[in-house]
């Protein structure tokens, strides 16, 4: 920097600041390590900083950098090398283009450069006053420089100091006023101020070498410079990409306008670009955002959720005009974000007590400014008031219901917590304002089908050339969540939440009792409260992942894999570490539905792809789940609910269809022996189907028509549940995934208990060992099924697939066949070490 002007020390480093937040708050070393010169009060970043490095321009000589990626030039050299003609090749124009205009404040004269004689460099390498000497004594450079026959060598000039201007890094080229060339000939051009005026504009003079590279806080307030070094901070934090003009313009229009900080900035006003505008917006969120607390955010009608700790989003309570209102919702929010997940439910409560305030302006001469006066006729009018608007069709009855339920919850609760109570907010209000259960709108059932999408669309979505298009579109990463989400059915957010070292294998006993691995996906499931949870995956969808992690790998291969997420987020991510949102993955599928071909349903109708989101997925997962006959417990697990109600709400089965499946599947029912029940028909009549569902009953392989277990709704069967073996048993093949999944368990078991040596006696494991003849009945039926199946019309096995699908989505739904309680409790009976205590037992219990 020997080149450059000295200014004086920066007010940061000797100023007593030590006690200011965000003093305290900035990582000095770091930003140091990144640019920042606290004697210069400049920062100057490295060309290859991830978050505010820039390209250097390939010419040779030239030196200049750039924002724009591109072919690798400058500004000015790629303008002349799009306008050479015949446009060379980029290479050849690198090394052959001649070097461009020099950069304002260039080098020093070449005789005045020792200390206290320092003067830019005008033409030939000399300063103005040299190169005139020089011309006047018509000499030629290496002349003046070392003198000839009639003049001595040239001696330096005593230099005119640094440029006035405080953002100016420049020696001046003049004494009255001592300022550089180009502002010189920008003063002149602002008219010649002196004296105030010339102090004045030398301080908000913005730097005019914009493609320097060095960011200049000389000449703003401390406070301004300490906001700006802390946007910094925020920024290589939050790995932001920020250029350097876009800062060179922001600290220009702080420092033109004079502003003591960035909240005074007038920004309609300043002529800047959109990447200035946007590091200012960011630099003022994040001042503000740590220069508040709870405590003084809770003054405001719009809550930051960051100030009280939360990811993101915010409060609105600015709708809520009544101040008792208005007070008892932020006291209950205070509460309620220490003891809630997400913001979004308590946002969806204060929406609800919004337009419960505007019902109350309409509806009440007071406007409701008094909670004791308050009624019963008050919440029915609110009431009404969003009938009126589902009415008017400004409101689903979805969101009617949920703001009528919303408003209730959030009185309920604000009374639990004691604010209604004498002193506090909502002092008087009635036990009568609520609405009661009468009052609430019955939730609208979905369709029948649910949102799960047809197996011939999710065809289409995962044929090549509709994924590669999508690749083409979004990226590989995008392609790879889509295809993985449909074979796992995760959440949103947990798939985009995936971590690098999701992939796991656990050990599972297979067909023949033997012990293999089996892929797993870990996770957490916040909204399940849920952590490292384990899915059991297949060996299609652990290649994804493996496919997935390799690309991540080689794209962050200086970052620890174990900090790496599995779909690291494009923007701000330049170490791998956060994950995508669930929001771009969302606009990275809209769009790519939007440039698909028109999809076709299952009769080649026209399929709506407006109503595809990444939630019809996870309900296309539980549908195949379903439909393979996973019990509901188990596919509850799966999905992360806490309750059965909501696994069942994933997919639906009409009486039609059920009816049309019974019908298809008769003539396809075994009894024990494995031989068929009933000789095929097209359709039972209504008395005959209605006497089938009244005198049987479910079973876990079938269905049971022995008069005292059906009369007992499964419990009272007299033969211990020995289905194999019973005259009264009956299944069919939408039954085969669980015949198959029991047979394997039988052979597992007895190859498990056959090994069990010394641990059971002989007679012991003899009893345990399941029978041979069980195992044979159990083969018996499933090679039946199969066999019918095999022996089915070609044009008839589409409709025999569809009706075994109807079936066993009825069945998992565990409607009034076999209500949920009883789960667990109809089943085959396991082995036990002492069958005949048990025995003895079960007749003493008997009455």
């Amino acid at each position: 920097m020997s080149q450059q002007a000295v200014h004086t020390v920066s007010p940061l480093a000797n100023a007593p600041r030590r006690s200011d937040l965000l003093f305290e708050l900035i990582d000095w070393a770091e930003l140091r390590r990144r640019g920042w010169d606290e004697q210069r009060a400049v920062f100057i970043p490295d060309a290859a900083d991830p978050e505010f490095g820039f390209i250097v321009c390939r010419v040779e000589g030239c030196g200049q950098g750039s924002d724009r990626p591109g072919v690798g030039l400058c500004g000015a050299c790629e303008t002349r090398w799009r306008r050479t003609s015949p446009q060379p090749d980029v290479e050849e124009f690198c090394r052959t283009a001649p070097r461009g205009r020099r950069q304002r404040g260039g080098p020093l004269c070449l005789v005045c450069r020792t200390p206290g004689h320092e003067r830019p460099a005008r033409s030939a390498g000399l300063c103005v006053a040299c190169h005139a000497a020089m011309i006047d004594h018509d000499q030629t450079l290496a002349g003046y420089l070392d003198g000839d026959d009639a003049f001595a060598p040239a001696v330096p000039r005593p230099t005119f100091g640094s440029c006035q201007v405080v953002a100016c890094e420049r020696w001046a080229h003049r004494a009255d006023p001592e300022l550089c060339e180009p502002h010189g000939r920008s003063w002149a051009r602002q008219g010649r101020p002196a004296g105030a005026a010339l102090v004045s504009w030398c301080a908000h003079a913005r730097a005019l070498d914009a493609g320097s590279w060095v960011v200049v806080l000389r000449g703003l307030t401390d406070q301004a410079q300490l906001e700006v070094l802390y946007a910094l901070c925020c920024a290589a934090d939050d790995e932001r990409r920020v250029t350097v003009k876009s800062l060179q313009a922001a600290v220009g229009v702080l420092r033109s306008q004079g502003a003591p900080s960035l909240s005074a900035v007038e920004l309609a006003t300043a002529a800047l670009s959109r990447d200035g505008r946007r590091f200012l917006a960011f630099a003022r969120d994040r001042v503000r955002l740590a220069m508040a607390t709870p405590e003084t955010e809770v003054a405001n009608d719009d809550w930051d959720l960051r100030v009280f700790g939360r990811a993101g989003g915010a409060l609105h309570f600015g709708r809520i005009t009544q101040t008792w209102l208005q007070k008892t919702a932020k006291s209950w929010a205070t509460e309620r974000l220490d003891t809630v997940e997400t913001s979004d439910s308590l946002a969806r409560l204060l929406l609800a007590v919004g337009t419960f305030s505007e019902s109350l302006r309409r509806h009440r001469s007071d406007q409701g400014a008094d909670p004791a006066v308050l009624s019963r006729a008050d919440m029915l009018a609110f009431s009404n008031d969003l009938a009126q608007m589902e009415a008017a069709g400004q409101l689903s009855r979805y969101l009617r219901r949920l703001t009528m339920s919303g408003l209730n919850q959030f009185v309920r609760e604000a009374r639990a917590m004691g604010l209604t109570g004498p002193g506090r907010a909502a002092a008087g209000l009635g036990d009568d304002v609520v609405l009661q259960s009468s009052d609430q709108i019955r939730r609208v059932s979905v369709d029948e089908d649910g949102r799960a999408l047809p197996a011939v669309v999710v065809e289409q979505l995962l044929a090549p050339d509709a994924l590669e298009r999508l690749e083409v579109a979004s990226g590989a990463d995008v392609r790879a969540m889509v295809e993985l989400q449909v074979l796992v059915g995760r959440r949103t957010g947990e798939l985009c939440g995936l971590r690098w070292d999701c992939l796991a294998t656990d050990e599972i006993v297979d067909q023949d009792g033997q012990l293999r691995p089996a892929p797993v996906l870990i996770h957490d499931m916040p909204k399940a409260a849920v952590r490292r949870y384990h899915l059991p995956i297949g060996q299609d969808a652990a290649e994804i992942i493996r496919a997935q992690q390799a690309r991540v790998g080689a794209r962050y291969p200086d970052t620890v894999t174990t900090e790496l997420a599995l779909f690291p987020a494009p923007n701000r991510n330049s170490r791998g570490v956060k994950a995508r949102s669930p929001i771009g993955f969302r606009e990275c599928l809209r769009s790519w539905l939007a440039a698909l071909p028109d999809l076709l349903g299952a009769g080649d109708e026209p399929y709506d792809r407006s109503t595809i989101t990444p939630y019809s997925f996870r309900h296309t997962y539980a549908q195949r789940h379903a439909d393979a006959g996973t019990p509901v417990e188990v596919l509850a697990a799966l999905m992360g609910h806490r309750k059965l109600t909501t696994t069942q709400g994933y997919y639906r089965v009409g009486q039609e269809r059920k009816r049309a499946a019974v019908d298809l599947l008769a003539g396809l029912q075994v009894d024990h022996a494995g031989q068929r029940t009933r000789p095929t028909v097209e359709r039972l009549l209504d008395a005959e189907h209605l006497r089938g569902t009244v005198g049987q009953v479910a079973v876990p392989f079938g269905t049971c028509r022995e008069p005292s277990n059906v009369k007992a709704h499964g419990q009272g069967c007299p033969f211990r549940h020995q289905c194999f073996g019973c005259t009264h048993f009956r299944s069919d093949p939408s039954y085969l995934p669980e015949l198959r999944t029991y047979l394997s368990r039988l052979l597992a078991d007895r190859e498990r208990l056959r090994a069990a040596v010394p641990e059971l006696e002989d007679w012991a494991r003899n009893t345990a060992i399941p029978a041979g003849e069980e195992i044979a009945a159990v083969r018996r039926i499933v090679d039946r099924c199969e066999g019918l199946l095999a022996e089915s019309p070609p044009d008839q096995r589409a409709d025999i697939d569809e009706a075994i699908g109807v079936q066993r989505r009825a069945r998992a739904q565990l409607d009034t066949s076999m209500p949920v309680r009883f789960l667990g409790v109809i089943g085959q009976p396991t082995p036990t070490l002492f069958p005949n205590v048990r025995r003895e037992q079960e007749l003493a219990d008997e009455p």
